[in-house]
């Protein structure tokens, strides 16, 4: 309850007009926390990102050494076949010999039945990643399925819901319009039924400030008061828990289209509501 308490402060310290010092290095110091938190969520995704791609490295790698092993097996028994067809005077050494090729041939076949048995698991692992973003996803896609201004996505292992401007905020850029209120009460109603969920609330703007709108300072600090103002009322008035949700502000440095067009400068002002699952973990091969 504190980052409602905190942020409830903040919101009501940008209505004024007059910004003490110790209120200005106070939001200071919570945009440089938001750039922080962005940080951190870029490097996850591309942690992600990277972990997928040495996974697929790895499982290839196992592929190329099965192969390598089926060849050595398949030499070892030719071998075999050829020192007992040739078996005569030293037919007591030739046994021997025999005798420690099929160790050898038992061990190494034990190595491969090991790695099969590990990009076995390596796959499933992969599988039931898969599985529960599908399902995440499909889940998200019928929550919002007969509410305006919500698309899924679902790009690699991250699952988001973006929210239009021109459904979620009304005119003056900070407040939650009528149709944002349709938006909420579904996603609320998602996090209700899902409360082991923790999402970002990332908030993007254009590069113009509300023309009518004389408290804020910058894109940064517009953004965070509209990431804010959704987990406040998610919180106060659908009671989630707040616990479960993270204000982020990018402001305007992460647009989608140009800001010199009200259509780009549209485009670019979004929310992303940031799913993060507990997936199945992928085991390290041995």
């Amino acid at each position: 309850m504190w980052k409602i308490f905190f942020w409830g402060c903040t919101g009501l310290l940008l209505l004024s007009a007059c910004v003490k010092p110790k209120i200005y290095r106070a939001e200071v110091a919570t945009r440089q926390k938001c750039e922080a938190r962005e940080s951190v969520l870029v490097k996850e995704l591309n942690d992600r990102k990277t972990e997928t791609a040495k996974l697929t490295e790895m499982v290839a790698a196992l592929n190329r050494t099965i192969g390598n092993q089926e060849a050595t097996m398949s030499d070892l028994r030719s071998e075999l076949a050829s020192r007992t067809q040739q078996m005569g005077e030293s037919s007591s050494k030739l046994i021997t010999e025999k005798m420690a090729l099929e160790k050898e041939l038992a061990l190494v076949k034990a190595q491969l039945d090991n790695r099969v048995a590990m990009v076995q698991k390596i796959k499933s692992a992969q599988n039931e990643r898969k599985l529960q973003l599908d399902n995440l996803k499909s889940a998200l896609n019928k929550a919002f399925d007969k509410v305006d201004g919500a698309v899924v996505n679902l790009d690699g292992e991250l699952v988001s819901v973006t929210l239009n401007d021109k459904f979620l905020f009304d005119a003056s850029g900070v407040a939650i319009a009528g149709t944002g209120k349709n938006l909420l009460v579904a996603l609320a109603n998602f996090l209700s039924v899902h409360p082991e969920l923790e999402v970002d609330m990332v908030a993007n703007t254009d590069n113009a400030l509300p023309k009518d709108n004389k408290v804020l300072k910058d894109t940064w600090e517009w953004s965070m008061v509209r990431a804010t103002v959704i987990v406040r009322t998610l919180a106060r008035d659908y009671n989630i828990n707040a616990n479960q949700m993270t204000p982020v502000a990018r402001g305007e440095f992460f647009p989608l289209s140009s800001n010199e067009t009200p259509e780009g400068r549209q485009k670019n002002r979004r929310t992303t509501v940031v799913f993060k699952p507990k997936l199945t973990k992928v085991p390290n091969a041995e």
